[in-house]
């Protein structure tokens, strides 16, 4: 190989080299969105499964509709605490302060939610000055959340036997709106070979061995609140975080497969810059597009996951709206 050679091959192995590492900054992306959520920084730093978890257990914000189940009644004690509660709701406000305190440890595994996705909700008009956290009362709202709409099954005295597996709150939402877990509905099974009461289904979470709940002959449900694996933990945050890991991954290899494309579609905004190589740094993800940025070419792509569908913009124009609208980015972090 003589000496032109040499360099051109060179030349070629800078061109087509490509700086990417999507998991790395989701990873960031998803630390920076836990410590503005309020959780502490985690020396070894949080992951994906972690963020998953904790996203599981907190409620969107967002205005809700309230509706009662036919069951529903509140002891005079606790109408005031619940009127307050329901404000915050129907305004969308954050029912963190309402929720139990252990949803701030992204580690804790809420059996009730994960089995039957249910939340729970303590009735007092008191705060904790310290926490923010509504103090502990007697009375708990046990309530089925959907992005539209809260589902109120009932009001029940916390210390109620076995009130975490009380099959009466499957009931409640079967004949309420039996179309909110329709989709959990098994078809073909009549019934199950053990017939379990509260106590049972207590002792088998307990152990996390995941069960059935039987209503009745071709009344059998699964898996409400996605289900939890053998540690407890739930499985649909496990299923989310693989999810996004290998979409981030499938991303990343698809550009490095496609660098020359890319290239090519960023010339309009960067004449001549086939000799650049590509630095691209994840920005965001949002329920529709995955936004990345071209450090070199100041570019932004944005990579719809719903039909595939890659558009380009440049950054400077742009920066300011994106910066409004995607306040968790990492952008300038990395």
């Amino acid at each position: 190989m003589n000496k032109s050679n040499k360099v051109n091959k060179a030349l070629l192995a800078s061109t087509y080299e490509v700086k990417i590492d999507l998991i790395e900054d989701w990873n960031h992306l998803l630390n920076e969105r836990m410590r503005k959520m309020g959780y502490k920084p985690k020396k070894e730093g949080y992951t994906s499964y972690d963020y998953h978890k904790a996203m599981k257990k907190l409620i969107t914000i967002r205005p809700r509709r309230i509706y009662y189940s036919k069951e529903f009644a509140c002891p005079d004690e606790c109408k005031t605490a619940l009127s307050e509660l329901i404000k915050n709701i129907e305004a969308g406000e954050n029912l963190v302060p309402y929720m139990s305190k252990q949803v701030t440890d992204p580690a804790f595994n809420d059996g009730l939610l994960n089995d039957w996705g249910i939340y729970h909700f303590h009735l007092n008009a008191k705060k904790e000055n310290v926490s923010g956290f509504v103090k502990r009362s007697d009375w708990l709202l046990l309530a089925f959340l959907k992005e539209e709409g809260a589902y109120f099954l009932n009001v029940y005295p916390h210390k109620t036997p076995f009130l975490w597996t009380h099959i009466k709150l499957i009931e409640i939402i079967h004949s309420n709106w039996p179309e909110l877990i329709g989709k959990n509905k098994l078809d073909g099974i009549v019934g199950l070979t053990e017939k379990l009461d509260d106590k049972s289904y207590s002792e088998l979470r307990k152990a996390n061995i995941s069960t059935f709940v039987e209503l009745g002959e071709n009344q059998v449900y699964g898996l409400i609140g996605g289900g939890y694996a053998s540690d407890g933990s739930s499985i649909e945050a496990v299923r989310t975080s693989d999810h996004w890991h290998n979409y981030m991954l499938q991303i990343e290899l698809f550009i490095k497969d496609e660098y020359a494309n890319f290239k090519r579609q960023m010339l309009p905004f960067d004449v001549g810059s086939m000799e650049k190589s590509l630095e691209i740094q994840l920005l965001t993800l949002t329920d529709a597009e995955l936004i990345l940025l071209e450090k070199q070419r100041n570019v932004i792509i944005k990579i719809n996951h719903i039909n595939g569908n890659i558009r380009m913009c440049k950054l400077a124009s742009l920066l300011d709206e994106f910066l409004s609208k995607h306040p968790n980015s990492c952008y300038g972090s990395l």
